[in-house]
């Protein structure tokens, strides 16, 4: 029970908590017979919110977002390259905007106004990063009590397409280029990192399509020679600005084994024998020429940028992401289907896959074409076309 009486100042509310702290609230006024309306509705106000067990202190509902931010973001499990970016978002975009404000003071319409202001420069996707930054601390204010949801029909920008134009993968041909461009004719190279170091690795890229971090992160034991498979994303290899650290899992917090072609196999096991052959089981198979982790702007700009100049290739803008996309369409055009493009490229759903690649399918495009013209035709049943395919 809460209990008021006035005191030199002013009335005084004294109660404890449901752990048996004990607090005082104050509010200024004279002495009289009975106390004002304000103080004895707060009385009736904390001994129905200690009753239903829904109280909360006059501290906590006077937090602000900021104090909220820090204590959400140290219960968070995410990967360190993740709290990496989304610490530069919070520190550009969120916090400045929303640090000092009280969480219970925050309203829908406030949320709006500061989305309307970020979709005038930043696109959807970039939107929506920082607004799952700021809806996380209020979540956690949510479940405590604190606060009701003040993220209702929050009128967010609609995420932008993810398509690939023919323009950004490279045709079966334009691979083999690429791979045979690696190694720099001039003999002064022969030692260094624009060699055909990284041969094997554009390779992999081309027809395997592993994420950057995770073909860092192929260790010699992710390598099974007898079945023809690699495994990706045990271990990656993570870049927050300068600095270069492995963690356990992908993205997706999932591992996956890959089949891999036999021209990619002998591929690797000839820059085993060439680069790592004394390489342990857990030892890295795609180390620079001082031993360490590649940088992905290194690489890009010393070895896949002059590979794909002296291939002829200087104007495409050919990145890694390209060469992933690249192994994609080259499955489509192989005869995969959409499940296998997506468990081989470690994507979540089947639906991702088809969104960004299935118009990449070029052949079986003009294949379908030529099966439907046939069956219109007359040329062909429907039985001998589930046959042929």
């Amino acid at each position: 029970m809460a209990s008021v009486r006035w005191r030199k100042g002013g009335w005084e509310l004294r109660y404890r908590d449901r752990v048996g702290n004990q607090h005082t609230e104050r509010f200024p006024g004279p002495q009289r017979k009975t106390a004002p309306d304000e103080v004895l509705d707060r009385k009736a106000e904390v001994e129905r919110d200690l009753r239903r067990g829904t109280y909360v202190s006059v501290a906590e509902r006077r937090a602000t977002f900021g104090e909220y931010y820090k204590r959400w973001r140290a219960a968070r499990r995410i990967s360190s390259a993740r709290l990496y970016t989304d610490d530069l978002r919070a520190k550009k975009h969120v916090l400045p905007y929303w640090k000092d404000w009280a969480i219970s003071d925050i309203r829908p319409s406030d949320i709006d106004d500061w989305v309307a202001g970020l979709s005038a420069t930043m696109n959807g996707w970039s939107v929506r990063s920082c607004y799952t930054l700021l809806r996380g601390p209020l979540r956690r204010a949510i479940k405590d009590g604190i606060i009701t949801d003040p993220c209702v029909e929050i009128a967010l920008p609609p995420k932008p397409k993810i398509r690939k134009t023919f323009d950004d993968v490279l045709s079966r041909d334009e691979v083999r280029r690429l791979v045979a461009a690696v190694p720099d004719p001039d003999p002064k190279y022969a030692s260094l990192r624009t060699s055909d170091r990284y041969q094997a690795l554009i390779m992999m890229g081309c027809w395997l399509g592993p994420r950057w971090n995770e073909a860092i992160g192929v260790r010699r034991c992710d390598l099974n020679v007898f079945r023809k498979e690699i495994a990706f994303g045990r271990i990656v290899v993570n870049q927050n600005g300068s600095h270069i650290y492995t963690e356990r899992l992908s993205k997706t917090e999932d591992a996956r084994v890959v089949p891999v072609p036999d021209e990619v196999m002998t591929a690797l096991l000839a820059h085993i024998d060439k680069y790592c052959p004394e390489a342990g089981p857990e030892d890295f198979l795609f180390l620079n020429h001082k031993g360490e982790n590649p940088a992905r702007s290194g690489f890009c700009r010393n070895t896949l940028r002059k590979a794909a100049d002296r291939a002829g290739l200087g104007h495409r803008r050919i990145t890694w992401l390209t060469l992933r996309h690249t192994a994609a369409s080259l499955m489509f055009d192989a005869g995969l289907s959409i499940f296998d493009v997506q468990r081989r490229l470690g994507h979540a759903s089947p639906t991702m896959t088809m969104e960004v690649y299935t118009h990449l399918m070029r052949e079986r495009f003009e294949e379908g074409r030529q099966l439907m013209n046939r069956y219109i035709a007359g040329e062909s049943t429907v039985a001998e076309q589930v046959t042929h395919q």
